[in-house]
């Protein structure tokens, strides 16, 4: 059975060149509007008992096994290995969803969604208004079997967090054939694909730390090598 990852299928091109999507309307981002610059980003897990968008929120560990805040860790930082992006991780305030709070920009819960497989979580678009906090929150099923290593006795925390990010983020569904960001669950994917990098660098430019030094530098520094040649011991 296919396994939709999010309530949010949208196929609005920015180029025929390019499969993925982003946010329908005004291009939605983090940080600077303007297409290819960074931003930095907070997120907070939710503490639970919140109102959510269709019910209470739940904690993540009140259904996740162990590890599973470094499984997600790990997905805000395969999309920073590639784009220019910094992630903070903050407490959360336990304000109820869609209110006023000082938690993180994107705030991870539980909710339960539509039962056992089906879609495992939605996130919403980057929207920095006063009045939507809602924007790039993030919330799993509750109702799934999560899973940290086994692929066969439950759903990849991991893979469902860095496409749900993604969207967070301000990227929609893409029509490549291989991408994280593709509307159904694909956990042989076990990182961002070509389509998927392509997307998040328009919107946030590349990882800064990732960008060649330009080969002119080295001719620069060729006369001094012996002053930075490291020493053998």
């Amino acid at each position: 059975m296919k396994l939709f990852l999010s309530l949010f299928c949208l196929f609005f091109f920015i180029s025929t060149a390019n499969a993925y999507t982003i946010s329908p309307g005004p291009i939605k981002k983090w940080g600077d509007p303007t297409l290819g610059t960074g931003a930095t980003i907070s997120y907070s897990f939710m503490l639970g008992g919140e109102e959510c968008d269709q019910a209470v929120c739940s904690p993540l560990n009140s259904f996740m096994p162990t590890g599973f805040q470094q499984e997600i860790k790990k997905a805000f930082n395969a999309w920073s290995s590639v784009a220019n992006l910094n992630f903070i991780e903050i407490a959360d305030d336990g304000a109820n969803f869609n209110t006023l709070t000082t938690s993180g920009d994107i705030r991870i819960g539980g909710e339960a969604i539509d039962g056992p497989s089906g879609v495992l979580a939605h996130a919403f678009y980057p929207d920095t208004h006063w009045y939507f906090s809602a924007g790039g929150d993030l919330h799993f099923d509750s109702a799934e079997t999560w899973s940290i290593d086994s692929l066969i006795d439950g759903i990849s925390i991991f893979w469902v967090a860095l496409h749900e990010i993604g969207h967070s983020l301000g990227l929609g569904h893409s029509e490549a054939s291989k991408s994280v960001m593709g509307p159904f669950y694909n956990p042989s994917l076990n990182g961002l694909q070509a389509d998927d990098i392509a997307g998040i660098q328009y919107l946030y430019g590349a990882n800064i730390s990732a960008v060649p030094i330009p080969a002119a530098f080295w001719l620069l520094l060729s006369g001094f090598i012996g002053l930075i040649r490291l020493r053998r011991y």
